[in-house]
């Protein structure tokens, strides 16, 4: 049952796209990194406090926005693989076999969720809904039955969803082999329709983000009132805010756009699109200033991160254009990791290839973390509200410095979670998943006989 040489073996063992680990670790590190900084700042007194004007100028604020959109890069990776597994098996799906798929896709699943299950019933949590995330439909659950051990695991839900829509969405649009011309132009007009989705029920005047996590701290925006009576009482310590807005000016956003399929679908097929670009990668190495071109998307993803970091004034965007940011910002932000992304893997002689972005991103220090990262990912939450909240006379971020204090949270958070996660890779995970794959061998085999 348990092999534990070969396990934590093969938690060093890079697959074949390597650089995957690389965008996997980075994104997983950033968000980590953003939650911590919500919580710092649940204890600075809000806008227009001269605490909260320090915070808006701190780094951990600057990075927030950068930060939220690296959820992307999993979404687009997801896309992706899922894309590439399809193409290469495509002869043998059929309807017959798709509930299989379901049940192996959401095993992959659920000994995470166990995990973060065990660790929240260990520590204590507010109440909340708990069988939304197993069953994978927290998106759709109103957030007043969220609690913050696990907030995050709505993304878990959106990816299982997609898991089960986007096969069928491929078995319908792909063409064929040789060129795929209407399957891109199908995936084109996916993510289209995204765009003009969004574009519809974004209300400027009520969603308007910049304003409201200008003025307030994230959790009076994000949370029930509910689980602040349960930290403050729990935990004994005095937040920046008493009372959360109620109703939350994000409600809206969050269930129109922030958690539903119809606003966050299109990263999964950017990443679809990516897989097929990738598979024509080898008969378009002939492209007309190749080189140049490269180097001048990288120089507009660089500029793009740059700009987004830059933290705009509340009110200072007029209302088209900040409808046209919000209904294609995700998208840009997806294209951009899918061409860094693409630069690392495709064909050496391809003129898009980057030999210093695959040797970056395929670092061996990466891969250990990339392997955990859904662990860590799960769990991280949780671990932070405890370290923070029980250690708060420590982590008062209005003592000392909140870019040093997330640092250090962000360290000792990812040690904590990196324990966690091996010890549950190597005896839970792994012999789960050989016990599975035997149950599905002698399944298909029984169906073959």
């Amino acid at each position: 049952m348990w092999q534990l040489k070969e396990d934590i073996y093969s938690l060093f063992q890079s697959e074949k796209y390597a650089p995957i680990n690389g965008m996997r670790s980075i994104a997983c590190l950033a968000i980590i990194s953003l939650h911590i900084g919500q919580l710092l700042n649940s204890f600075i007194p809000p806008y227009p406090h001269i605490q909260w004007m320090t915070y808006l100028n701190s780094y951990t604020y600057r990075l927030s926005a950068l930060e939220g959109l690296l959820l992307e890069t999993f979404f687009m990776l997801s896309g992706f693989l899922l894309t590439l597994k399809f193409i290469q098996h495509r002869d043998s799906f059929s309807l017959k076999e798709y509930p299989l798929y379901i049940i192996k896709r959401a095993c992959r699943y659920w000994p995470g969720i166990l995990l973060i299950t065990i660790i929240m019933l260990i520590l204590g949590e507010s109440q909340g809904n708990w069988t939304s995330f197993w069953l994978f439909y927290q998106n759709y659950i109103n957030t007043d039955q969220w609690s913050w051990g696990f907030v995050i695991l709505w993304s878990v839900s959106l990816d299982m969803q997609l898991h089960i829509i986007l096969p069928i969405i491929l078995h319908i649009v792909i063409s064929s082999r040789s060129n795929y011309q209407r399957t891109y132009l199908a995936l084109y007009i996916l993510v289209i329709l995204s765009i003009v989705y969004v574009m519809l029920v974004f209300n400027p005047k009520t969603m308007n983000l910049l304003v409201h996590v200008y003025h307030n701290n994230a959790l009076a925006l994000g949370m029930p009132q509910r689980f602040i009576d349960w930290v403050t009482n729990e935990y004994n310590v005095t937040l920046g805010f008493e009372k959360v807005i109620d109703p939350s000016p994000i409600t809206s956003f969050a269930e129109l756009i922030y958690l539903s399929i119809p606003g966050r679908y299109s990263s999964f097929i950017i990443g679809s699109i990516l897989a097929f670009n990738l598979i024509n990668a080898k008969n378009n190495t002939m492209i007309r200033c190749g080189t140049i071109k490269k180097y001048t998307y990288l120089t507009l993803i660089f500029l793009f991160m740059i700009i987004s970091t830059i933290p705009a004034e509340p009110n200072a965007i007029n209302d088209v254009v900040l409808t046209i940011m919000v209904s294609i910002l995700r998208q840009i932000f997806a294209i951009a990791q899918a061409f860094i992304l693409f630069s690392a893997i495709c064909p050496s002689t391809h003129p898009y290839y980057s030999p210093w972005i695959r040797s970056f991103l395929s670092h061996p220090i990466w891969t250990p973390l990339a392997k955990l990262s859904y662990y860590i990912y799960i769990i991280h939450c949780r671990i932070a509200l405890e370290l923070i909240m029980t250690h708060s006379h420590i982590f008062d971020p209005t003592r000392y410095s909140i870019d040093i204090l997330t640092i250090i949270c962000l360290i000792l958070v990812l040690i904590i979670c990196l324990i966690i996660s091996i010890i549950w890779f190597i005896f839970v995970e792994k012999p789960f998943q050989r016990l599975i794959n035997k149950q599905l061998s002698s399944h298909e085999k029984f169906h073959a006989t």
